[in-house]
């Protein structure tokens, strides 16, 4: 138990940012190239190791090394890193899997994320090794977070329903994911949210006999 609390401190260090870029005012997209992590996978960074860490899902792009990460607005931090993003930046442990490699586990699945979300859905949407159907709802998508990462997702995954909010407003999301698991005859959804639609959208799919989940 002690081990496995002191081993991410004792791999603790600091990593170049290879390059950082800015796709919007409310969101920031960094590369790194000092490993090459798996779909679904987290990392923790830190510019004060000591104080505060935050948690990011990895982007890796098939057949390229290293990774990226995206940085929304949504705290101190992250509006700092946007307006003026670090050169080099504390990393503790290796890169460990988050909920999104549940998806393996099953042969068609729906993926519903909200804004920042799609950040851990993106290498599972790339990897195209089974059948995904994605909904993501957000404001203003390719304004906040960029044609490029946006068109990407598409190319991959072109039959994703995008869904901005601030053109059609909030959307039923439980009646829409279910309408989709429907359509797509998936066997799980996945859902990337905050804690609150989280768990009504885990909730509602499980008592319709429909294995969802997500984290909160």
């Amino acid at each position: 138990m002690v081990a496995s609390l002191i081993l991410p401190w004792l791999r603790l260090r600091k990593v170049d940012i290879v390059y950082s870029e800015r796709v919007s005012s409310q969101a920031i997209r960094m590369y790194f190239d000092y490993t090459t992590p798996a779909a679904g996978s987290l990392i923790r960074i830190s510019d004060q190791p000591f104080t505060e860490w935050h948690n990011f899902a990895t982007l890796p792009e098939p057949g390229k090394p290293g990774f990226s990460i995206v940085v929304s607005r949504g705290g101190e931090w992250a509006k700092q890193q946007i307006l003026n993003p670090s050169s080099k930046i504390w990393v503790r442990g290796i890169p460990i899997y988050g909920v999104m490699r549940i998806a393996c586990m099953f042969r068609r699945i729906v993926l519903v994320a909200t804004s920042s979300g799609i950040g851990p859905c993106i290498p599972i949407v790339l990897e195209q090794k089974i059948p995904i159907r994605l909904l993501w709802i957000s404001s203003n998508v390719r304004e906040t977070f960029g044609n490029h990462l946006v068109e990407t997702v598409v190319k991959a995954n072109p039959q994703a329903i995008i869904y901005n909010t601030q053109q059609y407003g909030k959307p039923d999301i439980v009646k829409l994911t279910f309408r989709l698991v429907k359509e797509f005859n998936a066997e799980a959804v996945v859902v990337m949210s905050n804690k609150k639609v989280t768990e009504k959208v885990v909730y509602e799919m499980m008592s319709r006999g429909i294995p969802a989940f997500g984290t909160t």
